[in-house]
């Protein structure tokens, strides 16, 4: 598997089922900051019990859950955006950092085992990041991908998180979509549990508190009023579009109840989704650090168009 940059412009698929198009609009999806109404769809992770015993044990989810959420964010762009050395230096802190998570639950889990780099919950979490992209592109874009295009927006992903898998066979990605299905179909069967860490995760989305990271004390407290009011709405719609994105029997196990009404909520949302893809300028849409790719690239593509297309002695001048 190459691992050796970024995720790869789709020009370079040779395959003619695939639309390059398409890889396209999913490199920019992974990317996009409107994926963020999705983030609740993440909490499948810890539906697997020994994920929920040891974030439960760090306290970090009671302390302030968004600044939780901010630092998984940014680890994740720099995994799927960042060149080939920093996408390594940062799997390589990722796996030194969670040596020390291992140990004994407490409370609900006090009799539950845990390891972070256990192959079997290692591996969990990875494969849940990827279906969060995967299952999310559609909603977020309007595009419908073929199966071979599915099967390549996958690929894609695999290889940029090839960094991250462990030495085992076990701890290693699976090798195509359809195994990665199966295999989260069986975990979501047979391994993962609602938990009360996950239901009151869940429902605690429309009371997140304001994130600390990236902002100075004086904004924070000059922006704390206005978070307030418009708190339990954004939660409710990541509590909404998360649930419709998540695999059926996972959603049943965070304790939020879909009703008609949430589908005919989600129709908006999807559309309102659909419409900024379309009308806003990447500026607006994709973090950071994948913008700063893209601009990258197009000056690489715009520097090129100056090339000659031989070096030879012209044909006038032979």
């Amino acid at each position: 598997m190459a691992n050796n940059a970024t995720m790869r412009p789709a020009e370079q698929s040779a395959d003619p089922r695939i639309r390059p198009e398409v890889l396209r609009e999913f490199r920019k999806h992974s990317g996009s900051v409107l994926a963020g109404v999705f983030a609740g769809a993440a909490f499948d992770q810890v539906a697997l019990v020994p994920v929920a015993a040891s974030v439960d044990r760090t306290g970090r989810f009671e302390a302030n859950f968004a600044d939780r959420g901010v630092r998984s964010g940014v680890s994740a762009m720099i995994a799927l955006w960042g060149d080939s050395d920093d996408r390594r230096a940062e799997a390589e802190w990722l796996k030194l950092r969670h040596r020390d998570v291992r140990g004994t639950g407490a409370a609900d889990f006090e009799d539950v085992k845990y390891s972070a780099l256990s192959p079997f919950t290692w591996k969990w979490i990875a494969v849940s990041g990827i279906f969060v992209v995967l299952n999310t592109f559609t909603y977020c874009t309007g595009v419908e991908p073929s199966p071979a295009e599915e099967e390549a927006a996958y690929q894609m992903l695999r290889e940029v998180f090839a960094h991250l898998e462990l030495p085992s066979a076990a701890g290693k990605l699976p090798v195509d979509l359809a195994e990665a299905r199966e295999y989260y179909d069986t975990m979501a069967t047979e391994e993962l549990r609602t938990n009360p860490f996950l239901v009151q995760k869940f429902a605690g989305l429309t009371r997140l508190p304001l994130p600390t990271l990236g902002l100075p004390p004086l904004a924070r407290r000059a922006l704390t009023p206005l978070w307030l009011v418009t708190r339990p709405i954004a939660g409710h719609v990541i509590q909404v579009c998360s649930s419709k994105a998540m695999h059926p029997r996972v959603q049943e196990m965070t304790g939020f109840e879909l009703t008609p009404r949430h589908d005919r909520e989600f129709a908006v949302y999807v559309w309102l989704l659909q419409w900024a893809w379309r009308n806003l300028p990447d500026r607006l849409l994709l973090q950071p650090l994948a913008y700063n790719r893209f601009q990258y690239e197009k000056l690489v593509r715009a520097f090129r168009g100056y090339g000659l297309d031989s070096f030879a002695v012209p044909a006038d001048r032979r």
